[in-house]
């Protein structure tokens, strides 16, 4: 039972880090950064392999493991494509678990909480998907996105240097990203979120940067939970860029049946 709990929990959190790959480049009237906002933002986009190898990536695949408590890891897989669409899914107790958002709506098949058909998401697990993080990172054609980016100094992290930015985001949440001062990545991603009933702060480190076909991609992520002892991993073991992913791949199935062909892939990687 307490495993279920966390995997629910880390479920929101996976989600919000992961979630959607939004492309689309609709200018909403965001306002313009500051010079010293605008060189961070160009300087991390450059270290994450440039504008231009970002632009080209139209679909992503990406799949590892995460923690989950008591030495458990579960094996996932997340696929990504422009604009809006992806679908994680992960194996527990040899059932499939599937989140999918096919660009307007999202879905959801549950086994270890009972439910083994797909079933609409609901509002607030579409929302917390919607808003947050893209694997472009908050920063890539942030304006464009409406995403309002502010300096608010430095700050150390874990013994390194690190500018701290607020990303407010169009759907009015607020993400605190700091830049290596280094480097110009990622190092810690903080935010609040609603966990089992609460408002909690959720913090995220960025670890083991390794290029992925031009693109440089954070292997390891580490959050931390506010109330929570224990820290959670989730690890990156495998990337493609631009596989052959079908539209259809995202959509909620309309015999409402459970494809179980990636438990018996991915319950032996």
């Amino acid at each position: 039972m307490i495993v279920k709990t966390v995997i629910a929990v880390l479920l929101v959190i996976v989600l919000s880090l992961l979630a959607v790959f939004y492309l689309d480049r609709a200018d909403n009237g965001a306002p313009g950064h500051s010079r010293a906002v605008q060189r961070l933002i160009e300087r991390n986009v450059a270290a994450r392999g440039g504008a231009a190898a970002w632009q080209a990536v139209s679909a992503l695949r990406q799949s590892g493991r995460m923690d989950v408590g008591q030495e458990m890891t579960l094996p996932y897989v997340l696929e990504q494509k422009r604009p809006g669409k992806m679908c994680l899914e992960f194996v527990f107790d040899e059932q499939t678990s599937t989140q999918c958002v096919d660009g307007q709506t999202g879905w959801k098949v549950v086994p270890f909480q009972g439910r083994t058909t797909p079933e609409p998401m609901t509002a607030a697990e579409r929302r917390e998907m919607a808003d947050t993080a893209d694997p472009y990172g908050l920063l890539f054609d942030s304006a464009a996105r409406g995403h309002r980016v502010e300096l608010l100094g430095q700050e150390p992290v874990e013994g390194r240097n690190a500018y701290k930015l607020k990303v407010s985001l169009p759907g009015g949440a607020v993400r605190w990203l700091y830049l290596d001062a280094e480097t110009g990545l990622e190092i810690k991603l903080e935010a609040l979120r609603m966990l089992a009933g609460r408002e909690r702060r959720v913090e995220t480190f960025f670890r083991d940067w390794q290029p992925a076909e031009g693109l440089l991609i954070a292997r390891r992520q580490d959050t931390r939970t506010e109330g929570d002892k224990a820290s959670h991993f989730l690890t990156v073991e495998s990337v493609e860029i631009n596989p052959p992913l079908d539209d259809a791949r995202f959509a909620m199935p309309a015999s409402r049946k459970v494809d179980p062909g990636f438990a018996s892939t991915a319950a032996h990687p």
